[in-house]
């Protein structure tokens, strides 16, 4: 399991480029687009899909960007209008193909593209009905 080297964990530099991003920029509406981490799955050795369902890696990373993006709104004022996760399903990346899953549905490429919610779409669920601290007290079953 590991993440794209391109991609770097970082949740108080969304707060610095936001508040770089008003000050700079005369007090701007502001959309996020595209902010998430993905789960590597080697095609050679696929994940066990239980084990695929369960991104803890991607809940952190969000629970830890959405608390900083909250404090930018709630303490700073930044007007934040919008945010969009990476995507709502598992697709092709461009430059590294199937193996990068970046979506909170896992599509079972071998099994006519069937789709599993994984853990992050039923902490989102949750979450935007009301936070939850990380880590949840529930899992997905294990099958």
């Amino acid at each position: 399991d590991h993440e794209s080297s391109s991609i770097h964990v970082y949740p108080e530099g969304l707060l610095d480029y936001l508040l770089y991003v008003k000050n700079k920029y005369n007090d701007p509406k502001i959309y996020i687009s595209e902010n998430g981490i993905d789960q590597y799955d080697d095609p050679e050795s696929p994940l066990p899909l239980w084990e695929a369902l369960s991104d803890y890696k991607r809940v952190y990373y969000y629970n830890k960007h959405l608390s900083i993006l909250k404090t930018a709104i709630d303490k700073y004022d930044v007007k934040v209008k919008g945010y969009f996760t990476w995507s709502l399903l598992d697709n092709f990346e461009w430059n590294s193909g199937l193996p990068p899953r970046f979506g909170h549905f896992y599509v079972d490429y071998s099994d006519n593209f069937k789709r599993y919610p994984k853990l992050s779409a039923e902490w989102f669920k949750t979450h935007l009905r009301k936070p939850l601290p990380f880590p949840p007290s529930w899992t997905p079953d294990k099958k």
